[in-house]
């Protein structure tokens, strides 16, 4: 599954571009456009969705502590909310892998910060968590998420309490 957690145009017609390989990821949900409230609505509708084995891309504007919309005037998770949400939406005994598909510019990036408020929670024992520590485009394509620990430019975190 594939969430787009942005409003911005560019990011969302990616996810919906044939070209950009989204579709390894199964279903892509365009969280709406409107008010943050409503994006955590479908978010959590999103969640509800989640098999038990699928992994899921979180795509969005990022840092290495939030993600979301470029300006601080949008939409921003930081990665007690999203681990919050997974805790309390995503299937128990979830296996993820998780990809944070975002901007980040160190080791200790968002998807690093998501693992750990994961095991604070005791949420999802042994679950990856993979993030950039570079830039990416917001036109940038998706990788296969049956080959994140193959790919040099990703950093995975795991689950563990």
């Amino acid at each position: 599954m594939l969430i787009v957690c942005t409003r911005d145009n560019e990011i969302r017609d990616t996810a919906q571009e044939p070209l950009s390989d989204a579709k390894l990821w199964g279903t892509v949900t365009l969280l709406p456009s409107g008010t943050k409230p409503a994006a955590n609505r479908a978010f959590v509708e999103a969640l509800k969705t989640l098999r038990r084995d699928e992994p899921l891309c979180l795509s969005a504007h990022g840092n290495d502590e939030e993600i979301g919309d470029e300006t601080a005037k949008g939409w921003g998770w930081d990665s007690q909310a999203i681990a919050a949400l997974l805790a309390e939406h995503a299937p128990r005994g979830w296996t993820g892998p998780i990809l944070i598909h975002a901007c980040a510019k160190q080791v200790s990036n968002f998807s690093a910060h998501l693992a750990v408020a994961l095991d604070t929670a005791k949420a999802f024992d042994g679950l990856w968590c993979y993030g950039y520590n570079k830039a990416v485009p917001s036109a940038s394509g998706y990788p296969d998420p049956a080959k994140l620990d193959k790919k040099p430019d990703l950093q995975g975190t795991r689950v563990s309490f």
